[in-house]
């Protein structure tokens, strides 16, 4: 019989917690908690941490709140931390057997729970729910008037999504868009605390879990990943140029590559380097 997360919500306990960081989204953020709550599948709890906002964010998340018991605000007093850290704060918080992860200022297909929650469940059947496990997705890229700049982010990137199976490339090169992730919850003990704090929230999360436990991925968007100029982590084309200017980067990064070597273990910084180097010129190819 197949066994399915997602049969088992309570709103004490919810199955899926779906965490959101703001700041200052106010202007895109009512289109991306609606593409929330319109999900085909409907049990989850929405679980926002503002982080600092000055425009109207938190009035609007106070309004959906007091319509919709789905979302939650999450009251701290720590202050301004960043999207990474306040994406930790919001995963040590949850209890829920499933979390996923949502930017402020895109838009979910009406699908995405239901077509991620199918690949999870393919994955505790085939390890368990004991060992961390992820899935994430394609994104479509799309303006800020959500028109469509390309039908596959991956594509747009040039990214193969396979290497996700090996947790050394995966560290190289993070292919792994964090608004697309679902993790189970013996995921948690696996990513936190973050011992890296100059590394991405995804990345650190999608290699932690690909080291300790087992990554799938859905092959199709699920995602309406909006490019508005002002966002955290964006879409940018992939060319000779763009390839380029990343790899003049890599001798002021030594000294990350050796922290990101030391605290994963059983690989090198130089290794880890030729893995990112040979990464990106196939790219090219």
């Amino acid at each position: 019989m197949r066994f399915n997360i997602a049969l088992c919500n309570t709103v004490t306990e919810p199955m899926i917690d779906i965490m959101m960081s703001t700041f200052n989204g106010a202007r895109f953020l009512s289109e991306q908690i609606d593409s929330i709550l319109s999900q085909d599948h409907a049990e989850f709890r929405l679980l926002v941490r503002d982080d600092g906002s000055s425009d109207d964010t938190i009035g609007i998340l106070n309004a959906y709140a007091s319509r919709d018991r789905r979302v939650v605000r999450l009251n701290d007093e720590l202050g301004n931390l960043g999207a990474s850290a306040s994406f930790f704060v919001l995963i040590a918080r949850s209890e829920a057997n499933l979390l996923m992860l949502s930017d402020q200022d895109d838009a979910w297909l009406p699908d995405k729970i239901s077509r991620t929650l199918d690949r999870m469940n393919d994955l505790i059947e085939q390890h368990g729910n004991e060992t961390p496990l992820a899935v994430f997705t394609d994104l479509k890229v799309v303006d800020e008037n959500l028109e469509v700049v390309n039908e596959s982010f991956w594509e747009y990137q040039k990214l193969d999504p396979s290497i996700s199976r090996d947790w050394r490339s995966l560290l190289a090169q993070n292919v792994v868009t964090g608004c697309t992730l679902m993790i189970n919850r013996a995921s948690k003990s696996a990513v936190l605390p973050c011992e890296l704090s100059g590394m991405q929230h995804d990345h650190w999360i999608a290699a932690k879990i690909a080291k300790l436990g087992h990554i799938g991925f859905v092959a199709e968007p699920t995602v309406l990943y909006r490019q508005h100029g002002a966002n955290v982590e964006g879409a940018r084309k992939v060319d000779l140029f763009y390839l380029f200017s990343k790899m003049l980067k890599l001798p002021a990064a030594i000294s990350a590559y050796r922290r990101t070597a030391r605290t994963f273990g059983d690989i090198s910084a130089a290794r880890l380097i030729g893995k990112k180097l040979a990464l990106n010129l196939k790219r090219l190819s």
